[in-house]
């Protein structure tokens, strides 16, 4: 991994955004993109790894496979993992965890596998320098994932450390609230771009709201993060992480529209305040308390326009399932002639009573939980005055 080779890389992804993330890779300017199950490989040096922890909004993880091999069984995966040339990746005085995936008869207990590969690499830091690593499971600099198929296997270098749908921004959370890989995911298959008024009239701790700013200021979701796992290996190059840093800033873009939250709990409401100031956006989002079954708002909502929301499914959060969705209905009908709304949920149940037919519905996950992200065109009168005035 040298500043100006190129070296393959995989970017990790929740299912259903594989695509939204190829995109996302190719516009930044990867190479040899192909979208695999939940993620995409590409092609790129140093600093366009960088990059991509800086900037791409649907990614999970960026992993830097370092050695792929064939084993049979646990011993020959020590063998090895212990063969890799760790000590030249980090310093022996960092601390260190593993993660494992495993899809193979021969083995079945991921934490047990984690434990051998670790053995593998303390045991040749002891052998090369006398001193090993040691783990944190909570807060390690150095992450190692381990990708066993089969009698494949695959250990990578973890560029990100932490997920990065933990953007930095986030000090409150409401009750289940949307990851924010997920909430940007669900924006850009929306098509959010900036070229109007965003609203979330369920906005909870306004994870919307704030990914759909950044977004309309081409502002990195990176930026308010301190750290990344690659600052701590051997290889940093502060001096280019920190000019692509500073580009990165110069990129943003003026937003001409208006993007505004609701909810009609004000406790939700201060929390929802508390991060769009961490995430310095408080000229730019607009937060007011309404109850979107009977809404009223102060503010005159500019349109064109587009509604995106995650209701309560009744999983994680009490309701009444066909009341609060045909209210949904009711409300959109009524009050949101001209938008487009885009809702996402794990509620069969609750689609049922909307009241409204879906020009598109997108599966997809969302926790552990089977979701449907549907998009509702809200006519200005009936669907079929429109077609006759088209006519």
């Amino acid at each position: 991994m040298t500043e100006n080779k190129n070296f393959r890389m995989m970017a990790k992804t929740m299912q259903g955004l594989e695509e939204v993330l190829v995109k996302e890779l190719r516009q930044l300017g990867a190479m040899d993109v192909e979208p695999v199950k939940r993620g995409a490989t590409f092609k790129g040096d140093i600093g366009f790894m960088y990059k991509a922890n800086l900037w791409l909004r649907t990614a999970l993880r960026i992993l830097v496979p370092i050695k792929e091999f064939k084993a049979r069984n646990e011993d020959e995966i020590y063998k090895k993992v212990k063969d890799i040339a760790w000590e030249e990746l980090f310093d022996k005085n960092r601390t260190i965890v593993v993660d494992t995936t495993i899809y193979a008869q021969q083995y079945n207990h991921t934490l047990y596998m984690s434990q051998k590969v670790k053995d593998a690499i303390v045991d040749r830091f002891r052998e090369k320098t006398g001193s090993r690593p040691s783990v944190d499971t909570k807060n390690p600099d150095i992450r190692i994932d381990v990708y066993i198929y089969n009698e494949n296997v695959i250990v990578s270098m973890d560029s990100s450390g932490n997920s990065l749908h933990k953007r930095g921004y986030r000090t409150e959370a409401d009750v289940a609230p949307i990851n924010e890989v997920l909430a940007a995911g669900i924006l850009k298959l929306a098509g959010w771009d900036g070229l109007g008024s965003l609203i979330d009239p369920m906005c909870g701790s306004g994870t919307f709201l704030i990914e759909g700013a950044m977004i309309a200021h081409n502002i990195p979701p990176g930026v308010f993060r301190k750290d990344f796992a690659f600052k701590n290996w051997n290889n940093f190059d502060k001096e280019l992480y920190d000019l692509l840093f500073n580009k990165a800033l110069e990129k943003e873009k003026n937003f001409y529209y208006g993007i505004y939250g609701f909810d009609k709990d004000p406790r939700v409401l201060l929390k929802a305040r508390s991060n769009v100031k961490s995430a310095l956006m408080t000229e730019q989002v607009k937060l007011e308390k309404a109850d979107f079954m009977n809404f009223r708002s102060s503010r005159e909502l500019k349109r064109p326009g587009m509604l995106v929301f995650n209701p309560p499914y009744g999983v994680k959060i009490e309701a009444d399932i066909p009341e609060l969705y045909r209210g949904i209905g009711d409300t959109l009908k009524r009050d949101f002639a001209g938008y487009t709304a885009w809702m996402i949920t794990s509620s069969r149940e609750g689609l049922k009573h909307v009241g409204l037919r879906p020009s598109q519905k997108i599966p997809m996950i969302n926790g552990s939980l089977e979701s449907w992200l549907v998009r509702y065109d809200l006519y200005e009168g009936s669907r079929k005055a429109k077609k006759q005035g088209g006519e």
